[in-house]
């Protein structure tokens, strides 16, 4: 159970580190962009801003535990540790290239596609706290826990991992919302280290989480209905 240290250590993660950590990101861009008239980086910051903070009061609020257990970071398995640094390149090339497209103009992107990516973010959001309320096992990292039992309702009925459905979707949308179609394309990538991950933790769910093979049985695709 959260206790009161605990309840601190979340209000100082949600309001003080997140939305510093955003206005970095934030500064980064307007330094790659060369301009503080980058008006779709403020918009995607500001967007981020508003669902972390409106997501971490709701469950601040409501399931502390919930918190407390999604800021463990460390994975377990190995297989986990070896994706990390890819991804880790994926995501720090990404970040940096819609702002340098902006400068030297290798790419633009209408407006209209701008905001329209931005609406792909905010569905993706909503996914994610779809997923969030089904499951309240959701960790960052691959593991089981005690008296963790199989989620077969909600998104957990259409794919078998609707978390990583959620980040497929919503970091190219949130790339194309930066004006980048270099950076949209390049994000798309994101797809490879999702399709390990899923590997390895379907690998772990079926050794460690009594019922998963059978669930799997039922629920046919792992990210994409119809596909896989």
């Amino acid at each position: 159970m959260a206790d009161a240290k605990d309840i601190a250590r979340l209000r100082t993660t949600m309001f003080v580190r997140v939305p510093a950590g955003l206005a970095a990101l934030l500064a980064v861009w307007l330094v790659c962009a060369g301009s503080v008239h980058y008006w779709q980086a403020w918009m995607v910051a500001l967007t981020f801003l508003g669902g972390s903070l409106a997501m971490g009061s709701f469950f601040i609020r409501t399931d502390p535990d919930f918190l407390v257990h999604r800021l463990q970071f460390r994975e377990k398995e190995a297989a986990q540790r070896k994706i990390i640094g890819p991804t880790n390149v994926i995501f720090l090339a990404a970040l940096l290239l819609p702002g340098l497209d902006l400068r030297f103009g290798w790419s633009r992107m209408p407006s209209w596609v701008c905001l329209a990516a931005l609406v792909v973010m905010v569905a993706g959001y909503a996914l994610v706290l779809w997923v969030f309320r089904t499951n309240r096992y959701a960790s960052r990292i691959i593991e089981v826990q005690p008296g963790q039992s199989v989620i077969s309702s909600g998104p957990y009925a259409v794919v078998r991992h609707p978390m990583y459905a959620a980040q497929a979707v919503m970091f190219p949308g949130f790339m194309a919302a930066l004006g980048s179609w270099w950076g949209a394309g390049l994000a798309v990538l994101i797809i490879v280290p999702l399709v390990l991950r899923i590997r390895n933790e379907e690998e772990v769910l079926q050794r460690d989480l009594p019922g998963y093979a059978e669930y799997c049985q039922r629920a046919r695709y792992r990210l994409v209905p119809g596909i896989w």
